[in-house]
């Protein structure tokens, strides 16, 4: 997710038949591609990527639709036999002009630049928390009482956070 939320544009590389035990993951990271290339379309494994790309092809349509009104196409590549290198370099210039004419690259760089800002905010207040000397003091004992299990992670986690208030100077730095 770190990934996508940093590109213009996202392409899930996949191997035919990788097995169903990651399917779960795939799916999270299906739902934010902007294009699907199923590599290595070669030799034996010629018709195991076409079935995949068919595959993954339906699959892409039962996820809601997109707010900017692209539809992840499914490619294949081999590297060993040059095939299909152009297609998905030739889909990258597409996307780049359709995305460039709805005024949509702009729109990403914003949300990229807030979400990079927001980023930056929980570091820093991490930061902050974990350089509380006051905190540091407490914090073992905390943990102690969660793992112990007489009082939840989130009475532990409240009481963390309030010690960390308290003991903040004025512009919100550890003291």
């Amino acid at each position: 997710t770190a990934v996508h939320a940093m590109t213009d544009f996202f392409v899930l590389l996949m191997l035919a038949g990788a097995g169903d035990q990651l399917q779960g993951i795939k799916r999270g990271i299906m739902e934010m591609c902007d294009a699907m290339v199923i590599t290595k379309a070669d030799g034996n494994n010629t018709s195991n990527a076409t079935r995949a790309k068919s595959e993954y092809a339906s699959a892409l349509h039962l996820f809601p639709a997109r707010e900017d009104g692209w539809f992840p196409p499914v490619l294949t590549t081999s590297a060993i036999e040059r095939k299909g290198i152009d297609e998905v370099v030739q889909l990258l210039a597409h996307y780049t002009t359709w995305m460039q004419e709805r005024g949509l690259i702009n729109q990403r760089r914003k949300k990229q630049n807030l979400d990079w800002l927001h980023e930056e905010l929980r570091a820093r207040i991490v930061e902050q928390f974990y350089n509380n000397t006051h905190v540091a003091s407490q914090l073992k004992d905390i943990e102690l009482l969660v793992a112990e299990g007489r009082i939840s992670l989130s009475v532990g986690g409240r009481h963390a956070v309030e010690d960390a208030r308290q003991h903040a100077g004025p512009d919100g730095a550890a003291t």
